[in-house]
């Protein structure tokens, strides 16, 4: 046990710019204090509008459950609404009158920004700069992508969260827990199953942990937590499949928790693929449209539009003026490769994993880089360090300046456009059918979609019925009681396919341009159904 001690001091003393301990402790500090809740309450004022289709999905299957019930469960997202139903079901227990969506969209709020604080400790430990680990951890809170889902209701925040936390047990100056670690994991895959591809960094992390250890004594720990982890995510994915289908067949299982949905998938087209990398990786941090300057025409945006210039501006002047400083505190960081070569190590490693994956998954989904996001801004810490802590150091501010200027910029053209609701106008007509649909109107569609799914979420007063063409008019002559009836985007789709079908909705059908978004981006129509014509 001693030696073991003492071989964690040997390794915690060689970590880059070690001071005194105390110096850095800032738990519990103001500044930490002030990050977490600026940041949440910038996420929580800016709730977006802009929803991607899962989030209002897992609203709805939240919604319609009467307790918990294995319709919850999801492969992919194993727990993500078991959580959300409890929160929804507390929060209307305490009389609150809120809908899935938004219960979802604060929690992710509060999951954002504690990733925040947890990544700020992250950079704090290994980089021991202040400074430097703020401006980075608002670089990420603000970044776009992160902002978008940390304020939206899907499951890649929460699981993040966690990956964060394990990735803080397995830095190489610190102790090796592999239990607490598994517990991480495992909670991170549970929120979401691309975590499965953090499982090399974690071996890698524990290695490096035990670097000066024999090498029995350093597969022990590696083995403590492949099998801890092994131990609490099959048993849970196996008895939820079991919960969902009343099976425990292996092969249905295997296929159960390899699902994925059937328009996407794995694609080795590599010039496409490769596009969609390098696109996704500018949208991680800066997004949104320039166009909104002209579709919403807010002050604001305006306001913000020329700060995002002004501090442009800013910016490549300090670059260029010092481009020599830059070009020495570059070399310097390349000499002092030694300090952070473990750190450097694991980073590669975990964007590696997922960039090589993410090549060939569904490439155009820029989210999914969210599980790496941390890693590259610590990996360009690395590189911003050394500079930092050099002698004769002046500070410029450029990377201040840089993080403010994605913020505002993000600000700008992504996060409070999407926050209002012209921004999304699939929401706008669905809220405006608030008016047309009185309660137990009847929407009758032929198959589900983004769009009709958003349309029946944001008007739960209607009954919607799936059908097809050639028993709607039976339900329709069977149907009493004089509910209002009308036919989606899918049903009139089917209908104008066929000379007889446009022949059918000239003769039972009432237009209504007014409840209908057609245009080059969106086909959204909705029918009026004329009882009387059945």
């Amino acid at each position: 046990m001693k030696r073991k001690q003492q071989t964690h001091a040997q390794a915690a003393s060689s970590q880059p710019g070690e001071q005194a301990a105390g110096k850095f402790d800032l738990k519990g500090h103001p500044l930490l204090l002030v990050m977490f809740a600026g940041i949440f309450l910038a996420y929580l004022l800016l709730l977006t509008k802009n929803y991607y289709w899962d989030g209002i999905f897992f609203a709805q299957t939240i919604e319609d459950a009467t307790r918990l019930d294995p319709q919850l469960l999801h492969p992919n997202h194993l727990i993500y609404n078991v959580v959300g139903y409890l929160c929804y079901r507390a929060a209307r227990g305490l009389g609150l009158q809120v809908r899935a969506v938004e219960v979802l969209q604060i929690l992710n709020c509060f999951a954002g920004a504690l990733s925040a604080y947890v990544f700020f400790r992250i950079l704090l430990d290994c980089l021991k700069s202040v400074y430097l680990s703020a401006v980075l951890t608002l670089l990420f809170a603000f970044s776009a992508t992160w902002w978008k889902f940390s304020t939206d209701a899907d499951s890649y925040i929460a699981s993040v969260l966690f990956l964060l936390i394990s990735f803080y047990l397995i830095l190489p100056h610190r102790k090796p827990r592999p239990y607490l670690v598994a517990v991480m994991h495992a909670l991170s895959m549970c929120f979401h199953q691309l975590a499965v591809l953090f499982f090399p960094v974690i071996l890698l992390g524990i290695l490096l942990q035990t670097s000066e250890e024999t090498a029995k004594r350093r597969f022990i720990p590696i083995l403590q937590y492949s099998v801890a982890a092994f131990l609490i995510t099959f048993p849970v994915f196996y008895y939820s499949f079991y919960l969902v289908t009343d099976s425990f067949a292996f092969k249905p299982f295997l296929k159960w928790i390899t699902n994925f949905s059937p328009e996407h998938g794995f694609t080795f087209n590599a010039w496409d693929n490769l596009t969609y990398t390098l696109r996704g990786h500018s949208r991680l941090f800066v997004g949104g449209r320039l166009s909104f300057l002209r579709d919403l025409k807010s002050p604001f945006i305006f306001a913000m539009a020329g700060v995002t210039l002004l501090l442009a501006a800013l910016f490549f002047f300090k670059l260029f003026r010092h481009v020599r400083e830059l070009k020495t505190a570059f070399s310097q960081s390349l000499k002092d490769e030694g300090r952070f070569k473990s750190l450097r190590l694991l980073t590669v490693v975990w964007i590696t994993c997922y960039v090589i994956f993410l090549f060939f998954f569904i490439p155009q989904n820029t989210f999914y880089r969210l599980f790496y996001l941390p890693a590259i801004i610590v990996l360009v810490g690395t590189f911003l360090a050394p500079y930092e802590v050099a002698q004769n150091h002046v500070r410029r501010y450029r990377v201040a300046i840089f993080a403010a200027l994605v913020a505002v910029a993000n600000l700008a053209f992504t996060a409070y456009p999407y926050a209002q609701v012209q921004a999304n106008p699939p929401l706008a007509l669905a809220l405006e059918l608030n008016r047309a649909w009185p309660q137990g109107t009847i929407i009758y569609f032929a198959a589900w979609n983004s769009d009709n799914s958003l349309v029946r979420y944001f008007n739960p007063q209607t009954v919607w019925r799936e059908v097809r063409p050639e028993t709607l008019e039976k339900e329709m002559r069977e149907l009493q009681g004089g509910a209002p009836t009308w036919i989606d985007t899918t049903m009139i789709d089917l209908y104008q396919s066929t000379p007889e079908g446009r022949a059918w909705l000239e003769t039972h059908t009432v237009k209504r341009p007014e409840y209908e978004l057609v245009n080059s981006k969106f086909r959204l129509q909705f029918y009026q159904l004329v009882p009387d014509s059945f």
